[in-house]
């Protein structure tokens, strides 16, 4: 766990795009769509069952199980809510979304004559699915914390002369600020080492040693904020073999786009009252990326007996290619710093990214035109994921990489994931559905982060001629521990995680057309 700290806060001093952090790299892997109001009411459990546009991206033979050509698509309404628990204190936050969920047309193409053996038909698939979607705000406060944000760039600068800094942006702009001093009142050059930092809450005793100067703490306040989303554009096709074989394959274009801002304030408690130095400090780190990647899919159905399907899909690594633009930004106001805000200059990285492979079983009971049962299992590797310089082949870089897809082994492990869903139709034209998801936490125990994810789901279709509506809310829940800083250089009592508590209220509707 020591290791796992310090090296998260490495990667936080050197500045380096969050997305080289262990949680980043999660958000570059996730795969997690709504897709349509039918899909979405059986939480996704639509492996074996195929004859839906959302099922083509989980099992690609579903393409081949339609019986006519189809356009459909599917605007939403995401409710983000997230609460958090930050030494007893509790806070909220909302953030309210409109995504278009997927959009998309399939083509059946049958011979001149009906057959029953052999090709039976060929199918083609085109459009866009929504795999993720980034959008949510979520405030983190406390009042009298024992411990600061800068007791983490002082134990980050130790080492470090000012003209080091400049490689590592976030303790630079500290610096500049005059958050963090040295140690040696005469250290004046930016070449010259001092023996240690002390920051603005500190001061220093009748030795020159740095103690806390606040007994009454710190009263902090975290707002973070993202948007974005990812999502593929694909090109899948498949083979109808006598009703009983169902074959597709599937090219995937996927793009992401993320922004996120986090505001970490910190303001001297009003019971420290003999405290005339800095009052309170505003830190903004910036973050901008956007992703650009292929993947390959592939899959079978296959109908032992007319009641039963059986699935099986494998889904390649996605090839991302990465840029990013990062930078901070400090505002202090006290006595003796100076006036205004401290930015570091933008830091541009780019770089290429594999996320992990999955494979996907699935199993489905359909009982004639009454309803359904369906089960799916995913396997996501995500120890695989993996980080590649493409700026540079130097050998700091390549040193560098080695050793943090190193750290991804250790940090995450193998997710399983299990969905089940079921429709009834009590008319003809009505149907009614629900459906239930598991989803392993994909950290290993090094991290020691419990995030399983939850989802429950129900919705209603209605078909009439050659058009259908479909209805469909999922509840997505998700706890999870966050870390305002890895202070590892601290006592445990000084450093508590935040306790977060995600959910997700998402309702989608589905027009489809049938000829």
């Amino acid at each position: 766990m020591k290791k796992l700290i310090l090296t998260l806060s490495i990667f936080s001093a050197a500045g380096l795009t969050m997305a080289q952090a262990p949680d980043d790299a999660l958000r570059l892997s996730l795969n997690r769509p709504i897709g349509t109001a039918r899909s979405l009411s059986l939480s996704n459990a639509a492996g074996a069952l195929g004859g839906d546009y959302t099922s083509i991206g989980i099992n690609p033979a579903g393409v081949a199980v339609y019986r006519s050509s189809e356009f459909n698509f599917t605007p939403s309404l995401t409710i983000n809510n997230t609460n958090s628990n930050y030494y007893g204190y509790s806070a909220d936050d909302d953030k309210i979304s409109f995504p278009l969920q997927q959009i998309g047309f399939v083509g059946t193409y049958r011979p001149m004559r009906e057959v029953t053996s052999g090709l039976v038909s060929s199918h083609f698939s085109i459009g866009y699915q929504r795999t993720a979607d980034f959008n949510r705000r979520s405030f983190i406060q406390a009042y009298k914390v024992p411990s600061s944000l800068l007791d983490e760039i002082v134990y980050q600068a130790d080492g470090l002369s000012p003209n080091e800094m400049y490689s590592f942006p976030r303790i630079r702009v500290m610096y500049d600020s005059y958050l963090i001093d040295p140690l040696d009142e005469d250290v004046y050059d930016d070449h010259d080492l001092p023996t240690g930092y002390y920051h603005a809450f500190e001061e220093l005793d009748e030795n020159g040693q740095p103690i806390w100067g606040l007994p009454e703490g710190l009263n902090q306040k975290r707002l973070i904020t993202e948007s974005g989303s990812a999502g593929e554009f694909h090109i899948a096709g498949g083979l109808n073999f006598s009703n009983k074989v169902y074959i597709g394959g599937l090219i995937g274009i996927a793009v992401e786009n993320y922004k996120r801002t986090i505001s970490h304030v910190e303001v001297v408690n009003t019971a420290n009252n003999n405290w005339n130095y800095l009052f309170n400090y505003e830190l903004n780190d910036h973050l901008t990326s956007s992703s650009v990647g292929v993947n390959l899919k592939v899959g079978v159905i296959y109908k032992p007996v007319d009641p039963v399907r059986l699935g099986f899909s494998f889904h390649s690594p996605t090839l991302y290619s990465v840029d990013e633009e990062a930078y901070y930004k400090v505002t202090p106001q006290s006595g003796y710093t100076e006036e205004g805000s401290f930015r570091s200059d933008i830091q541009e990285y780019s770089y290429n990214f594999r996320t992990p492979y999955k494979a996907n079983a699935s199993a489905a009971f359909v009982i004639s035109n009454k309803g359904l049962v369906s089960v799916d299992y995913e396997f996501t590797d995500y120890d695989a994921m993996r980080f590649k310089d493409r700026s540079t082949s130097s050998a700091d870089n390549t040193s560098y990489y080695n050793d943090l897809n190193n750290d991804l082994k250790k940090f995450f492990k193998p997710s399983h994931s299990v969905r089940l869903g079921a429709e009834f139709r009590p008319a003809e034209v009505i149907s009614l559905r629900g459906g239930f998801s598991w989803t392993q936490n994909p950290y290993s125990s090094y991290l020691q982060n419990k995030t399983e994810l939850m989802t429950y789901s129900f919705g209603v279709g209605y078909r009439m001629n050659n058009m259908y509506i479909d209805l469909g809310y999922m509840l997505r829940d998700q706890d999870y521990d966050y870390s305002l800083y890895y202070s590892g250089f601290v006592a445990d009592e000084y450093q508590k995680m935040a306790k977060m508590k995600n959910k997700d209220h998402i309702v989608a509707v589905t027009l489809g057309w049938r000829f």
